[in-house]
């Protein structure tokens, strides 16, 4: 797998992250879910879906950057193996093994690993689409990642709740036009939507960054980020 790997910079100090070509690769939108999330180095942060562990590790950095010099504890779960191994890389060439534990597990089993009503903030770029629609890719990597074939949306809200401390905040990706739906699932789990930024792309709502929080009352502000 060495031979197949490139290397790319976060473009934070020395930060850097190393990706597989034929698996399922970051894009953008996983930064902006990084500059969303607000938790700090000391945290107890969970993703789930966490890939080779950009978002985090993307997140301590820029914390970092910005002074915070905490060192808290970042539980990543992700369910393929290829990815977990990256994941796992990535954390080792960043000298983080004492702050960040990968663990290779479907995201169902989370409780495993950890404690319930734990964590400050969980994070998830999660699949987008439901089982059959939407990104007809070959790479079986990406069709994971990018669709509800392993999990759902509901799987996934109802560990995150279950993660959380009261007052705790879940970050996450979802399409714009899934967010009644996912309000719902929320709801059902003791989560309200506080926070929803839109990504824009011309006239189209393409994508929501929402934060929800575990026992929150309701209420909730908007913005639009342009692409």
């Amino acid at each position: 797998m060495n031979d197949e790997l490139r290397e790319d910079s976060l473009l934070i100090g020395d930060y850097k992250v190393y990706q597989n070509p034929n698996l399922y690769c970051f894009t953008s939108d996983s930064v902006r879910l990084s500059k969303f999330v607000k938790c700090k180095n000391k945290d107890k942060v969970l993703e789930l879906c966490a890939g080779c562990g950009i978002v985090s590790l993307h997140k301590f950095a820029e914390n970092e950057q910005n002074g915070d010099s905490g060192s808290g504890q970042f539980y990543l779960v992700e369910l393929q193996k290829p990815l977990y191994d990256l994941l796992k890389k990535n954390i080792e060439i960043n000298n983080l093994q004492d702050v960040f534990t990968p663990i290779n597990d479907d995201l169902a089993n989370t409780f495993n690993y950890v404690n319930k009503t734990y964590f400050d903030a969980v994070i998830c770029n999660p699949p987008y689409e439901k089982s059959g629609a939407g990104f007809k890719k070959q790479n079986e990597s990406e069709k994971i990642a990018r669709a509800e074939i392993t999990t759902n949306f509901d799987a996934i809200a109802k560990v995150a709740s279950d993660a959380l401390r009261f007052g705790g905040a879940f970050y996450f990706l979802c399409k714009s036009e899934r967010l009644f739906e996912i309000s719902n699932t929320l709801s059902k789990y003791d989560m309200k939507i506080k926070l929803v930024e839109f990504i824009k792309k011309g006239q189209r709502f393409r994508l929501a960054l929402v934060k929800a929080v575990k026992g929150a009352n309701d209420g909730v502000e908007f913005s639009v980020l342009s692409e």
